[in-house]
């Protein structure tokens, strides 16, 4: 028997598929090569594979849009069974006859559902365009009551920085006094639910395309969101931006409570530059919207202010709030030694790692042309790179050597909790940016380099927008140019070469992440723009 398996998103799902078929060959396909070409040609070229099963791994399976259409696609080049399988044990199995017999159905509602979706999101635009935000600010002495909304789609956002963001302002608030309940459209790694009230809004597998899956969920969570809101009676709405969301707008009018917008850049330009989603006429009038209704915007750096006002968005709505850590979950000491020892790392040996969703912006394939630089010379140093995403793959083929012979450890994605005692295993911590690919500047506030200034290691990191103005360099850490994969090298070898150059570095980072960077500061600036409304 032979599997044909496709890695949509998530890490490879060859083990679960080696449970679920242990007699069967499993050959891998890449999502560039399947998204190649005409459907026709891309049809062939499966086809041409002569596949028993075709499998499709993706993240989660609630979250992958089109499922009926891949899965139709795999009988139609005909494996006799089509399997979409998740990084969380979920699994859907389809046998081509039933498929193909249920294909004319399928595709005739999914058409229907979002012409519909398209048609009632259109119309509900046009109404709240026209619609005077306004808003009455409760005159109490208590803690204010909080709704944070979390409505992101799509695979990747569950964990990573995404996931520290939203518990750490969470966490942070609640621990200021406030009454926090949460809304979200999945569970939130590393978060512990039953300290709160929050209710999971599951997202629905409707939608051909991901802008349609987009906006057909954006209607499924406002419906039910609304209503709780409603009920709660809460003194503000915090919602983290979303592509094609509307629901913090629509409950903000609704309850007359102003909306704090947590806003990490423009989902328009991310669709446009990195994650292309289509429709992007319709998202621009979408964010729109939500930075006209917000009563406050919080973004990360000064860089997305400056945009912001660009944009004609008044300076008063506007807090700059870069993002924070937990000093007391990143620390040293957290882990370390029973990491290093399931990793067959010694105790002498000098480790640098990095820990990323792997994305166009994380500088991921510089690192791994660096790391084969200092292994070429005989470096004596160990790398272990955590996490996964788009790039994930051409890493590994970079790195394929260094990785047999154990200098690399790639450990795929990991749970939340895990990663404070991979930052512990290791003793150099690796930043290395690079510039936006349009040459705008670097908007971001990465959570990593506030959890590797906590960790109190040494730091390699690129001397871009924020990272350079948080970092000092050969204080807090050695700061790079952005790209220059020659100087990215030496700066690991200086570390690697001078403990004493890792400790000082580290203990002066700890510090300040300790001083300036945690996540109640973070929430405080948050109660203080309630506090002057």
């Amino acid at each position: 028997m032979k599997v044909v398996l496709l890695a949509l998103s998530g890490d490879s799902a060859s083990d679960n598929l080696a449970r679920l078929f242990p007699d069967a060959s499993i050959e891998s396909i890449s999502r560039t090569e399947f998204e190649t070409g005409s459907l026709r040609n891309r049809l062939a070229s499966l086809r041409a594979r002569r596949p028993d099963v075709f499998a499709i791994s993706t993240e989660r399976l609630a979250w992958q849009r089109g499922q009926n259409l891949f899965m139709i696609f795999g009988a139609l080049a005909g494996a006799r069974e089509v399997v979409v399988i998740d990084s969380h044990g979920g699994v859907r199995r389809e046998s081509r006859f039933d498929l193909l017999a249920a294909a004319p159905a399928a595709i005739a509602d999914e058409a229907i559902t979002g012409l519909t979706d398209l048609l009632i999101s259109r119309r509900e635009l046009l109404s709240l365009e026209h619609q005077r935000h306004e808003f009455k600010k409760t005159k109490t002495d208590r803690a204010p009551r909080i709704v944070y909304l979390r409505s992101t789609p799509g695979p990747g956002t569950q964990a990573g920085g995404a996931a520290s963001h939203i518990k750490g302002v969470v966490e942070g608030l609640t621990a200021l006094g406030s009454d926090v309940e949460i809304i979200s459209n999945d569970a939130i790694a590393g978060f512990d639910v039953s300290r709160y009230r929050s209710t999971i809004v599951p997202p629905e597998t409707v939608g051909a395309t991901r802008a349609l899956f987009d906006i057909h969920n954006n209607l499924v969570f406002t419906r039910a969101a609304v209503p709780l809101i409603e009920q709660s009676q809460p003194d503000f709405i915090y919602q983290r931006y979303a592509r094609f969301s509307w629901a913090g707008v629509v409950a903000a009018a609704r309850v007359q409570r102003p909306l704090f917008l947590e806003y990490n850049g423009s989902e328009v330009w991310v669709g446009r530059h990195w994650d292309h989603v289509g429709s992007l006429d319709l998202l621009e009038r979408y964010e729109r919207l939500n930075l006209r209704a917000a009563a406050r915007i919080f973004v990360v750096s000064e860089v997305e202010r400056k945009n912001l006002e660009v944009r004609g968005v008044p300076p008063s709505k506007i807090v700059v709030n870069p993002n924070g850590v937990d000093t007391e979950v990143f620390r040293p000491g957290i882990g370390g030694v029973q990491a290093r020892q399931e990793l067959g790392i010694g105790d002498s040996e000098v480790v640098a790692g990095f820990v990323g969703t792997f994305g166009p912006w994380h500088g991921v394939v510089q690192l791994a042309e660096a790391i084969k630089l200092i292994c070429k010379n005989n470096t004596p140093a160990r790398f272990v790179m955590v996490g996964s995403g788009s790039l994930s793959g051409e890493v590994e083929r970079l790195l394929q050597a260094e990785a047999a012979s154990g200098l690399v450890v790639f450990t795929g994605a990991v749970a939340h909790e895990r990663v404070p005692a991979l930052l512990d295993a290791c003793d150099i911590l690796v930043s290395p940016h690079i510039p936006l690919a349009d040459g705008s500047d670097f908007f971001g506030s990465p959570t990593k380099i506030f959890e590797y200034m906590a960790m109190g290691k040494g730091i390699v990191a690129s001397r871009l927008g924020q990272i350079g103005e948080v970092l000092a360099e050969n204080e807090t850490a050695l700061l790079v140019e952005p790209g220059n994969v020659p100087e990215l090298a030496q700066a690991i070898v200086k570390l690697v070469e001078s403990g004493e150059l890792r400790e000082r570095l580290g203990a002066n980072a700890r510090e300040v992440a300790i001083q300036k960077h945690t996540w109640t500061r973070n929430a405080r600036r948050v109660l203080q723009a309630y506090d002057a409304l």
